[in-house]
């Protein structure tokens, strides 16, 4: 298992705050698209495909 990047909790709204570090690892901006890539038992978010 790798290394958790940080939490986040889902609002009634089913939204989430990107965490800090994550955002800077995929240099995340405002605007910007994010993708859920699912893989067995695990999703992965990622900025392309």
């Amino acid at each position: 298992m790798g290394k958790a990047l940080g939490s986040s909790k889902v609002t009634v709204r089913f939204q989430v705050t990107v965490p800090e570090e994550v955002r800077s690892k995929l240099k995340v901006k405002a605007g910007d698209n994010l993708v859920f890539i699912e893989d067995g038992k695990r999703i992965y978010i990622s900025t392309e495909f």
